[in-house]
């Protein structure tokens, strides 16, 4: 699905990443950890093909590709949708013959697994951070993507609602949905394929960070 082979990039004269190389394929989980400022965000950007790289390459098929970032809030706090109506928003462009019944089931069916059903009329901006980022996930999720990207998707969760993601994401994986997830808990990747670690502008996978001696790495 995404295959980088030597994938090098620098802002200016500024190296971020260097020699990555990485694949996920048709129904992989697979796990990002790495510190602050270790070269995540620039590698997600690279695979969602926001980047281009400076040195190397990158393929990737035509797949239905969906992004949830940590980010939480709405861009204006006055927005006037509710939970139902920003959920839909997910099917707006999506290529499908769907009826509106059969759009109105998948919208109802994701409310019921991410346990929003008993929000779907409240406004979006009377939510909580982690309520929120529930909405954003439904939304992604909705259209039933390739493959869901996640970026520290946990940020203003509770616990409860962070064990929730982390087994709704592996609900998905048994679903066939590919998995890109970046996480700052070893734990919420016990079940990935692969997991890989970014730190200085490498890739490392969980094997050669473990032989460096990095035992908070362990799961």
């Amino acid at each position: 699905m995404i295959e980088f082979k030597e994938v090098g990039f620098s802002y200016s004269d500024v190296t971020v990443l260097q020699h990555v190389n990485f694949r996920i394929d048709d129904g992989d989980f697979v796990g990002i950890l790495g510190p602050n400022g270790g070269g995540k965000s620039t590698f997600l950007k690279l695979a969602l093909g926001l980047l281009k790289p400076t040195v190397g390459s990158i393929e990737m098929k035509e797949r239905r590709i969906s992004y949830i970032s940590q980010v939480t809030s709405i861009s204006d706090a006055s927005f006037p949708a509710t939970v139902r109506e920003v959920v839909s928003f997910g099917l707006v462009g999506v290529k499908t013959r769907m009826s509106q019944k059969e759009k109105k089931n998948q919208i109802d069916s994701v409310l019921e697994k991410l346990g929003l059903k008993e929000l779907e009329h409240r406004l979006v901006n009377e939510l909580s951070g982690g309520q929120m980022q529930r909405v954003k996930i439904a939304k992604a999720i909705v259209s039933k993507p390739s493959l869901l990207v996640l970026d520290e998707p946990d940020a203003g969760m509770d616990e409860e609602s962070h064990h929730s993601l982390v087994h709704l994401i592996q609900d998905l994986h048994q679903e066939k949905v590919s998995i890109l997830f970046v996480s700052h808990h070893p734990h919420d990747l016990e079940k990935a394929d692969r997991i890989y670690f970014i730190e200085d502008g490498k890739m490392l996978t969980y094997e050669e960070e473990l032989e460096r001696g990095h035992h908070h790495a362990s799961l």
